[in-house]
């Protein structure tokens, strides 16, 4: 009883992460175009193996790592730089935080698991690592800690100590972490495809929002993204940034869905550069 099977998961993502965080800096800068640089990463996750089992846990805190190409677009997104203080409510193995480190971003990590928690102590000795309930993150979080970059991916229809589905799960997480972001900074998260501002169901919370932050992106991708995680759901890519819309009744249109990463990567580059706040 020393270790589980799923371990032989969360291992691979380690090394994904330590790998990154020793040669993340070379291939960005020996790639030459985003397009080679996402190559090369993919390259090196092909090399993981497949999610066949889940455990008890997994099931019941939704635990999907974003896999690291799909990583590398979500930091790319949310335009990381060297002076930033980035939030990661929902941290798991580190395969988002990665990209801030190797942007020499300042850390700020969460995560409700224990095991997970406690990698991202050992690879993240840098970072500060909470355990909070993630959907309460502007609650419990220090007030002193103003993230500049939120980036995240959240469970999309689980609640800590909750049975059965929790439709609104993704949301709650989003908007209290919106709410801890600092005037001026970019959220960007990655949800179920369904949570759109296409979506009738979540266009008034979208304009709700809005008083406060400009929806700058919004973007579906094919399930297939995820299929060695152990999934082919749809999932969606969000950038909202913490500047007041200049009319709040007008939503961003969604792109559509991105049939693989390399249409999602040239997509990304249409959103609008951060505010200098």
């Amino acid at each position: 009883g020393y270790w589980l099977w799923k371990d032989a998961y969360e291992a691979p993502e380690i090394a994904q992460v330590l790998f990154m965080r020793r040669f993340g800096s070379a291939i960005l800068s020996q790639s030459g175009t985003l397009r080679a640089a996402l190559g090369m990463i993919a390259r090196v996750a092909d090399l993981v193996p497949t999610h066949t089992r889940r455990s008890e846990e997994s099931q019941a805190l939704q635990q999907l790592s974003t896999p690291l190409p799909f990583a590398f677009i979500a930091t790319r997104a949310a335009g990381m730089l060297a002076d930033d203080i980035i939030l990661e409510p929902s941290a798991g193995t580190g395969m988002l935080a990665c990209f801030g480190a190797v942007a020499r971003s300042r850390l700020v990590l969460n995560d409700y698991a224990d095991t997970r928690a406690d990698l991202l102590k050992a690879v993240f000795p840098e970072a500060p690592v909470t355990r909070f309930d993630a959907a309460h993150i502007h609650d419990w979080l220090d007030a002193a800690i103003r993230p500049t970059v939120i980036v995240m991916n959240p469970p999309f229809s689980v609640g800590a100590h909750v049975e059965g589905r929790v439709t609104d799960a993704a949301w709650r997480h989003l908007t209290s972490a919106f709410a801890r972001l600092a005037p001026g900074g970019r959220l960007v998260a990655i949800t179920g495809a369904n949570l759109s501002p296409d979506n009738p169901g979540w266009r008034d919370g979208f304009l709700r929002l809005q008083a406060e932050g400009y929806l700058a992106f919004s973007a579906a991708i094919a399930g297939r993204v995820y299929a060695r995680h152990g999934t082919t759901v749809e999932t969606r890519l969000t950038g909202i940034d913490k500047i007041p819309a200049t009319d709040p009744d007008q939503l961003v249109t969604s792109r559509g869905v991105a049939p693989d990463l390399e249409t999602l990567l040239d997509w990304i580059m249409d959103i609008p550069p951060r505010s200098p706040s």
